[in-house]
């Protein structure tokens, strides 16, 4: 497992996706403290807040096994694990401190780009996180909204939308929930186009990690070398300056010879 630097990992694509979770998190947990709490948008929203808690959990625990400092990370980042726990959502807002430490970071858009260029699959494992839980979030409120209150429609609770969103994006189809609106089905069909390509990411993540078993090793290898060439080049900073250090003393040393010269010339003269 790739070590990571305990700075810059903040850059990474698996905690940029967290950062984008964070603010749709909080607008979740914003959107609860104004709605009833026997209303079914409220049950879906605070079970994909607890769902998004489960994805930081991963995130942090996978951020800290590849941190070369763990106590290092622990003292920085324990505000986001108690800011992860579900069923508590007042704790979501202690995120607001993760998400201005990466905006603090982002000086510049090259940034991230050469992060997503050098962890792809890490960036498609990101990214697969994140549609699921967009997918999640619009399909179950939209079809919630537009089927709950259709008499012949059998969506009418949170845990029937969003059972039925999981079906439907896995593209299994049990048939026990379904739309009957005509809108109903339009979301249908595109939570069903949207779940095929989010397998089709998945499936390729897999077999890249199958058919290239040498990647990780290949990445060893280059963090290594990098290591080495940051090393040399320390290396010969150290030098220079040692040399300019003993230049500075060899001059010094000529000047207090000259000094003394010129302190013992009168005294023989004398």
């Amino acid at each position: 497992m790739k070590v990571i630097d305990d700075e810059k990992h903040e850059l990474h694509p698996m905690s940029l996706m967290a950062v984008v979770l964070s603010i749709a998190s909080l607008a979740l947990v914003t959107a609860t403290l104004f709605l009833n709490k026997n209303e079914p948008t409220f049950h879906i929203f605070l079970a994909i807040d607890t769902f998004i808690c489960l994805i930081f959990w991963c995130q942090l625990l996978f951020d800290l096994s590849r941190s070369s400092s763990k106590s290092a990370y622990l003292k920085q980042h324990w505000p986001d694990f108690i800011a992860s726990i579900p069923a508590i959502e007042p704790l979501r807002f202690m995120r607001i401190l993760q998400v201005l430490r990466v905006f603090r970071l982002l000086r510049s858009s090259k940034q991230i780009y050469f992060q997503m260029i050098n962890n792809r699959r890490e960036t498609t494992l990101a990214s697969i996180f994140l549609l699921l839980t967009v997918l999640i979030t619009i399909g179950a409120t939209s079809i919630l909204f537009v089927e709950g209150q259709v008499e012949n429609a059998n969506i009418h609770t949170a845990g029937d939308a969003l059972w039925w969103v999981f079906v439907t994006i896995s593209t299994v189809g049990y048939g026990d929930y379904y739309p009957v609106t005509t809108l109903g089905r339009i979301i249908a069909i595109g939570i069903i186009i949207c779940g095929v390509g989010l397998f089709g990411m998945v499936a390729g993540l897999i077999s890249s990690v199958i058919s290239d078993p040498q990647h990780e090793k290949a990445q060893q290898e280059k963090e290594h070398r990098k290591e080495w060439r940051e090393m040399l080049a320390n290396q010969q900073v150290l030098l220079a300056r040692l040399e300019r250090l003993e230049a500075k003393l060899d001059q010094q040393s000529q000047t207090e010879n000259k000094n003394q010269q010129r302190q013992k010339s009168p005294t023989k003269q004398s």
